[in-house]
């Protein structure tokens, strides 16, 4: 199991739920934080569509976590949530992690004052120093 040491202030009351293309590692770190957190796979809820997954999330109210760009869209088009974060596909779980505290720690009460939040953890690859002097000659 991946341990990580990271400065949180508190857990608040937040919900989450993942998706089926969240890691089982990750959830793993976030209950390990003291995060509540559903699985799809726990809620029965694997292989569902967004638009049941969607319902599902609004009604619990919990924040999805999910790598799925679709979600997204559902929130550009004004699906209904409690919240959604998206997690670029190449993040390694423990950046990950990292980003969800981050915006638990400093967003979790702008979430509950208002729902259909919608909040992107990057990835930036890491640069690379031949690339970069391939361009210079």
């Amino acid at each position: 199991m991946l341990l990580l040491a990271y400065n949180h202030v508190s857990t608040s009351k937040m919900r989450y739920y993942t998706d089926e293309n969240i890691s089982k590692a990750l959830v793993n770190i976030l209950l390990d934080e003291g995060f509540d957190v559903l699985s799809c796979q726990e809620a029965g809820m694997l292989t569902t569509s967004d638009v049941e997954q969607l319902l599902f999330v609004a009604k619990e109210k919990r924040i999805i976590i999910t790598r799925d760009d679709d979600f997204v869209k559902w929130h550009k088009k004004g699906a209904k949530h409690a919240g959604i974060i998206y997690i670029h596909p190449k993040m390694p779980d423990d950046g990950a992690a990292k980003g969800i505290i981050q915006i638990n720690n400093t967003c979790a009460r702008q979430m509950e004052r208002k729902a259909r939040r919608l909040y992107v953890i990057q990835y930036k690859s890491p640069s690379n120093f031949w690339s970069k002097l391939k361009k210079i000659f």
